[in-house]
């Protein structure tokens, strides 16, 4: 009986904490249609699960008490084998709920694929994404501009990224707009979202990726037309502080400025073993070049603006990791690979539109 009750407790605190009482959870507080779409399929797959759970917790607390030692008018039955109605309801209900759940994963899986643009009258705002270590670069090629740790796009617009990764795999989340998406080095994965109204809100790496993984935050911001084209032409003019006042404005992000985002990835007791243990010049020159690489952050990186960017600078590090072409030049076959790769995943949403 305890346990049932202990029971009883933790699903009650689940379901207040899942209605919004325990606070501004972003998950259930979602401000884009794809976030809203994908909470909505949360709390429909809980809620069916939930015929099962509540009818099941209300019968093991009735069964213990009409059952107990005490009550002499319960009917015992020790050689009860079987009802098929129970077997019908047991099996029966479960079956229909799968089955339900099922359909809408499926459903969902197409309506919300991250690939699948949004449907919308004004163009989408493309930002391409990479993961350094240990914070996030947002290149803007149509504006030609790039920031550190900060993202801005109109409202009501759509946004459609393009993610990859410099160095270890992470995970792209901002959970009041859409779902997680992995950053791959060598790899591009596409995330389609929008924002109903301006605001600010929450971005970070979902998957350790090491110790200065904590440090991977960023905010991303939903503002009007016209302050996206005032912002924009602010970095333009290298000026992006008059719009972020703790923003640090510099000139072009090229490769020898974005090797230099990289942060140490070891912690300094870390560093102070590798050094005291190297011994041959080779370990030697190997801790040298750990020891000039510095520890983790403790802080996010400062926001930072760039009101240039070197052409093809996205597209450089995903080639850098493709194994297939070491030493080859080979920018004309990464445009015609994802010229090809945005027809082959329009046609798909439109198959898929086509069948819904």
């Amino acid at each position: 009986m305890r346990q049932t009750i202990l029971a009883v407790l933790s699903l009650s605190t689940l379901a207040a904490l899942l209605t919004g009482c325990g606070g501004d959870l972003v998950l259930l507080n979602s401000k884009g249609p794809v976030a809203a779409g994908q909470s909505n399929l949360m709390m429909n797959a809980i809620y069916l699960m939930l015929l099962v759970v509540i009818p099941s917790i209300i019968m093991a607390l009735w069964f213990g008490w009409k059952f107990r030692a005490s009550n002499k008018d319960a009917v015992y039955e020790p050689t009860w084998s079987h009802s098929n109605a129970i077997e019908v309801v047991v099996w029966g209900v479960p079956v229909i709920i799968i089955g339900i759940l099922a359909w809408l994963t499926w459903w969902g899986s197409h309506k919300y694929d991250p690939y699948r643009p949004i449907e919308s009258d004004k163009a989408p705002v493309n930002i391409q994404v990479i993961a350094e270590a240990y914070k996030w670069i947002f290149i803007y090629p149509d504006e030609n501009i790039a920031t550190v740790n900060e993202i801005r796009f109109p409202e009501q617009t759509p946004v459609s990224l393009r993610l990859t990764s410099n160095f270890t795999m992470n995970s792209f989340f901002i959970p009041q707009l859409a779902g997680q998406i992995y950053a791959m080095a060598g790899m591009q994965t596409h995330l389609n979202v929008m924002a109903d109204s301006t605001g600010e809100f929450r971005g970070f790496s979902s998957n350790y990726s090491g110790y200065g993984f904590s440090q991977m935050r960023f905010k991303a911001h939903s503002v009007t037309a016209p302050e996206f084209t005032e912002w924009v032409n602010s970095i333009k003019a290298n000026n992006g502080t008059t719009v972020n006042k703790d923003a640090l404005q510099k000139g072009l992000l090229d490769q020898a400025e974005f090797a230099s985002l990289r942060d140490g990835t070891r912690a300094q007791i870390q560093i102070d073993h590798i050094v005291a243990r190297a011994v041959t010049p080779e370990e030697k020159a190997e801790a040298a070049k750990i020891q000039a690489e510095g520890i983790y952050p403790t802080k996010p990186h400062q926001v930072t603006y760039y009101s240039s960017v070197e052409p093809k600078l996205f597209e450089s590090v995903i080639n850098r990791y493709m194994s297939n072409y070491h030493g080859a030049d080979h920018t004309a076959q990464a445009d015609a690979g994802h010229a090809s790769s945005d027809a082959q995943v329009n046609v798909t949403h439109a198959n898929a539109s086509v069948g819904e």
